[in-house]
């Protein structure tokens, strides 16, 4: 029971991140009802496809990442194509993380102090700092992150249940003036859909749960919806807080001319009380600082897997992987636009590809023998999740034309 606990808190650590100030930011242009519906959706989808990376793991008969599972299933195109998208991925997300951290301090530090930072000097020092992290110990890093989640969880339950009660229930932006845009959609789907990536963790959890069944599905299942339910219900917090006390800032978020950190500055403006202000801030770090951990660690790791035979100096091996892994973001950060939401919207795109295309690809190479989970034997949910995932692909490419 522990260990299943465990398990589903990390499926549910993995997940939450940038999406607790993303979704707001875009989804806006839609208005709740649209974005409930859509959130919905993604998350099903999300946690049916999990169950096709589960049984390729069970199928393998060890917990294997996708690039591995892709040369064992199908050869060596197929490993290439996983490994370098769970690349892709993970330094799109890296550059969306460092992004989103530096505005929200450059805010925190614009509305505290006299002085004021550029964003750029701001940037380079949380670039430093979290290449310092990815040089702690990894079971230093993993309590870290541990604190950081349960941190993140409470400080959302208390600011949500201080922004509920201020809410006019009769005055809700139920739908925008433009939900029923094919432009708007478009734009804010990739985004939406990277908000609900987990997939980095199956084959660490396939071993972890001793390939048990039943454990396994359980911890994806309660893993994923816990993010759907708490996105949903701050989603909908901020964006009727923010319609009911500041119209105008709405209105820049409905036409995707707000910040990320901008968000936050509005949400510590409407908090009335103090402490609540702070908890603004403190949840917007955590969400970015867990999302950092994970994801770096992750890449991190193996990089220094590559770098063993080359690098054989332990302290110096750690250094360059540690650099690798967060400087290619950085760049990134440096020279696009408005990062946050484009770079999230890319890898979107990526996602689509690791959790959806290639594992379902991978699915069909299975040879006849009976399935761990049965609920794969529904033919049309793997067809739907294909027109899911194109649609994803389809979006970020109009997007980026």
């Amino acid at each position: 029971m522990y260990k299943q606990f465990g398990a589903i808190l990390l499926v549910a650590g993995t997940c939450i991140g940038s999406g607790m100030i993303a979704l707001p930011l875009v989804l806006a242009k839609l208005g709740l009802i649209p974005s409930i519906l859509l959130m919905v959706m993604i998350w099903f989808i999300m946690y049916y496809t999990s169950l096709v990376h589960l049984e390729l793991n069970l199928q393998a008969g060890h917990g294997l990442s996708l690039g591995a599972l892709g040369r064992y299933f199908s050869g060596r195109t197929a490993e290439l194509i996983g490994t370098i998208s769970l690349k892709l991925l993970s330094y799109s997300l890296l550059a969306v993380f460092i992004y989103g951290g530096s505005s929200i301090l450059k805010e925190l530090i614009a509305s505290k102090m006299v002085v004021e930072y550029s964003f750029n000097n701001i940037a380079t020092c949380y670039t430093l700092l979290s290449i310092t992290l990815l040089l702690l110990p990894i079971k230093l890093i993993d309590y870290l992150n541990r604190f950081l989640f349960v941190s993140l969880l409470t400080v959302v339950a208390i600011l949500l249940a201080g922004i509920v009660i201020t809410i006019n229930w009769s005055e809700l932006p139920l739908f925008s003036e433009q939900h029923s845009d094919l432009s708007v959609w478009m734009a804010i789907i990739p985004v939406a859909f990277t908000s609900f990536g987990f997939q980095v963790i199956f084959h660490t959890l396939t071993n972890y749960c001793h390939k048990n069944v039943k454990m396994l599905k359980q911890a994806f299942l309660w893993g994923s919806l816990i993010p759907a339910i708490v996105y949903i219900v701050w989603t909908c917090s901020i964006l009727s807080v923010v319609y009911q006390d500041n119209p105008q800032f709405y209105d820049q978020m409905a036409g995707g001319k707000a910040e990320v950190g901008e968000l936050i500055q509005v949400l510590s403006g409407i908090a009335k009380w103090q402490s609540v202000q702070l908890l603004v801030w403190w949840i917007s770090m955590l969400a970015i600082a867990t999302s950092v951990l994970g994801v770096g660690l992750g890449l991190c790791d193996s990089i220094k897997g590559m770098l063993s035979k080359k690098v054989p100096n332990t302290a110096i091996r750690n250094i360059l992987a540690s650099i690798i892994t967060i400087l290619p973001a950085y760049l990134v950060v440096m020279y696009v636009p408005n990062a946050f939401i484009t770079v999230l919207g890319f890898a979107g795109m990526i996602l689509a590809v690791i959790a959806i295309l290639l594992p379902v690809y991978l699915f069909w190479q299975i040879k006849g023998g009976q399935l761990y989970y049965s609920e794969l034997n529904r033919k049309y949910l793997l067809h739907f999740s294909v027109v899911v995932a194109m649609t994803v692909i389809i979006c970020e490419i109009f997007n980026m034309l």
